[in-house]
């Protein structure tokens, strides 16, 4: 039998679960899946000069907003948030649920993106008098 995939621990014979560390030992129903989707990476330029001219507390505010209509224009085109990074969001099209027009998708979403963007743009530099750059969406097919 071999080791624990987790820990390592060479577990005892007939065991279903490592005496190590308690995970499953023996193969995993789950066989690994390949499929090609489509990632959007989108963030906010300039993100710090942006801080120091409205303040923290603000531009919380508005990265919360961006979030939000980021958020609902991945989900427009079945996307998927896979993660928020501080001033940028990454979703993927075609996973978890394959998509064949994943690519499409993906570079709808970017566009409606940066319609947003702009618009959130305007609203704050309407309220702050701050100009907001709307910088280049990149969507890329793995």
């Amino acid at each position: 039998m071999t080791a624990c995939a987790t820990c390592g621990t060479h577990p005892l014979e007939g065991a279903r679960f490592c005496h190590g560390c308690g995970a499953p030992v023996g193969p995993s129903g789950a066989a690994a899946e390949y499929k090609q989707v489509s990632v959007l990476f989108a963030d906010v330029v300039h993100s710090m000069e942006i801080a120091a001219s409205v303040g923290a507390e603000r531009l919380r505010e508005i990265m919360a907003q961006l979030v939000e209509r980021a958020a609902t224009v991945v989900k427009r085109y079945d996307g998927t948030v896979d993660k928020f990074t501080g001033d940028g969001i990454m979703a993927v099209f075609g996973a978890p649920v394959a998509l064949e027009d994943h690519a499409f998708r993906a570079c709808l979403a970017a566009l409606d993106l940066q319609v947003e963007a702009k618009q959130l743009a305007l609203a704050v530099m309407n309220r702050d008098g701050v100009t907001c750059s709307c910088g280049p969406v990149s969507t890329r097919v793995k």
